[in-house]
């Protein structure tokens, strides 16, 4: 079994999920909540933090903490990144951490009605149908990198204290060549990637055509 505390998650990247055998060892008790692929996970506690994160092809045996309220999308218009990218915005992060600070919980912390309450400008079918694929395929290349970096970081782990004590020898490999393609995948994101930014991201919303007349609150939350 795989858990995901409030604390093991900042800003989508996850540290890490600790594993526990439940033949052997007793569940926390707060590892009760099950998610889905494209679920958002939203710490209650502090929203100034920003432990929050989306999840995709999650395994079968991952539970995360009830600290979380779980946000899952229902409007086909609006992609579970899109939705992503609208909550984790500085000025919604803000206006959470507000609503927070006047809890009467020991925390500054806020309901999954504060979530659902929320409300997100639809895009139209036109503009959800460029956006949709054009964002699973970033946050997929994301999601892809996150998880080679923690690969790496086992790889490393297990590399450096050989390299310390010289069990592995590289002295005779040219480092310079190792890191020449960087060079030419940043070139090409360059040319493919449109501008994409936070700001644009509002501004295009805001200019929508659809902006003014339609509101999406279709959140479930839980």
């Amino acid at each position: 079994m795989q858990y995901l505390d409030t604390g093991s998650i900042t800003r989508g990247a996850i540290e890490g999920y600790q594993i526990i055998a439940p033949q052997s060892e007793k569940l926390p008790s707060r590892a009760r909540r099950k998610i889905s692929s494209g679920d958002i996970i939203y710490s209650s506690v502090r929203p100034i933090q920003e432990h929050y994160g989306l999840i995709l092809n999650p395994d079968e045996n991952v539970l995360v903490s009830t600290g979380f309220t779980v946000v899952r999308n229902t409007e086909q218009l609006v992609c579970p990144e899109l939705l992503y990218l609208f909550l984790t915005q500085d000025s919604v992060t803000k206006k959470l951490q507000q609503i927070a600070e006047q809890s009467v919980s020991t925390y500054p912390s806020i309901k999954a009605d504060d979530l659902a309450a929320l409300e997100l400008p639809l895009p139209s079918a036109i503009e959800a149908a460029w956006l949709q694929p054009f964002l699973e395929n970033i946050f997929a290349i994301m999601d892809s990198n996150r998880q080679m970096c923690m690969q790496l970081a086992k790889l490393r782990d297990a590399l450096l204290p050989k390299l310390i004590s010289g069990e592995i020898d590289v002295s005779r490999i040219d480092l310079t060549q190792l890191n020449g393609h960087l060079s030419v995948l940043l070139l090409a994101f360059r040319i493919r990637a449109p501008a994409f930014s936070e700001a644009s991201f509002g501004t295009a919303h805001r200019e929508s055509r659809c902006a003014e007349s339609r509101r999406y609150r279709h959140l479930r939350t839980r």
